[in-house]
């Protein structure tokens, strides 16, 4: 096995192999509304500061000004998630290419190095996005169901209650004041500046709130109108709001214990152009080679077994995703 002392599976070569995977994005990691950055901790904070928005009473010239009382700070620690891939190579797997010092031999051994890691780099793109959309609602959960991370009770807020739009049952004559309520009361608990509203759809949520008639008849006599020849448009606009149907797929669901990854009869809205409202933090891994160095959002590296009959393989990611204004989140539901 020495052809794995090559310096081509050391811990930066397959680490860089692992990272240069083909990426294929979900599509709340696609939006690019996540800012990432590599930490060299495994712990991050988040200052909350409660700012107050005074408004000033004019005062006399020369007299004493107003006076406004300091701001509140508190800083929540967040523990970064551990993600680990335990896997081998044996030594049969290569077996009849083993010819020391041949290139072939080395090929082989790298090729099924790759197509390892090209598995690994899928289950991790797909926790990824999992966490990431977890972060959209406001509660992290791990494959299992297990709480990783309740954002609403980190920050000591309640859960909003979520909008029962009633497009499940027909046509909503009021949809668009409905919606016009919603917008205002994300507005008033983010207090802040942000681009538009986007709304990640499950699927009889997203057609039921495509043939509303007061949807289908803000395209007519447009530019867009083409659009209601065909059949329901996975991305729609309607108000301020982006509707987009949000595409989980059979292997996925499959993975997430048969649960779709945003449910089939809700929508989860969120805003975005909103600095620093999402975040992606990546930590070190846990190697010697790594220790106080800057995170990189893989990690792999690859060891002989005990018995010499093989070498195991591990890749990991060590990471948080954060929604840092939680309050801002909605749940809308047909019924």
């Amino acid at each position: 096995m020495e052809q794995f002392n090559d310096p081509q599976f050391s811990v930066i070569a397959l680490t860089a192999a692992l990272n240069n995977q083909p990426f294929v994005p979900g599509q709340i990691g696609g939006l690019g509304i996540f800012e990432e950055d590599g930490v060299n901790v495994t712990t991050v904070e988040i200052e909350e500061e409660n700012g107050i928005l005074d408004l000033i009473e004019p005062t006399p010239r020369g007299a004493p000004g107003n006076t406004l009382g300091d701001t509140k700070r508190n800083k929540i620690p967040f523990n970064m998630d551990h993600f680990e891939i335990n896997d081998a190579v044996y030594a049969d797997e290569v077996q009849g290419v083993r010819a020391l010092g041949s290139d072939d031999a080395l090929e082989t051994i790298q090729s099924r190095i790759d197509s390892k890691q090209e598995r690994h780099g899928r289950a991790m793109d797909n926790t990824l996005e999992h966490y990431r959309v977890g972060a959209i609602k406001g509660l992290i959960v791990s494959k299992s169901g297990r709480v990783l991370h309740n954002l609403y009770d980190r920050f000591g807020i309640a859960v909003p209650a979520p909008v029962n739009l009633g497009i499940g049952g027909g046509d909503v004559a009021n949809l668009g004041a409905l919606l016009d309520g919603v917008t205002h009361s994300v507005e008033d608990d983010l207090d802040a500046n942000y681009d538009h509203l986007h709304v990640m759809t499950g699927r009889a949520f997203h057609t039921a709130m495509w043939t509303q008639k007061v949807v289908r008849e803000t395209f007519l006599n447009t530019s867009s109108a083409e659009v209601l020849r065909r059949g329901v448009p996975r991305k729609f606009e309607f108000g301020d709001m982006v509707f987009e149907r949000y595409r989980t797929g059979r292997k996925a669901v499959a993975a997430n214990n048969d649960a779709a990854y945003i449910a089939d009869d809700e929508a989860r809205l969120f805003p975005v152009g909103v600095s620093e409202m999402y975040l992606t933090r990546f930590g070190p891994a846990d190697y010697e080679e790594t220790v106080n160095t800057i995170g990189l959002p893989r990690y792999a590296r690859q060891y002989a077994m005990a018995n010499g009959k093989g070498r195991h393989l591990d890749a990991q990611m060590n990471v948080i995703n954060l929604c840092t204004r939680p309050a801002a989140l909605r749940r809308l539901t047909l019924n």
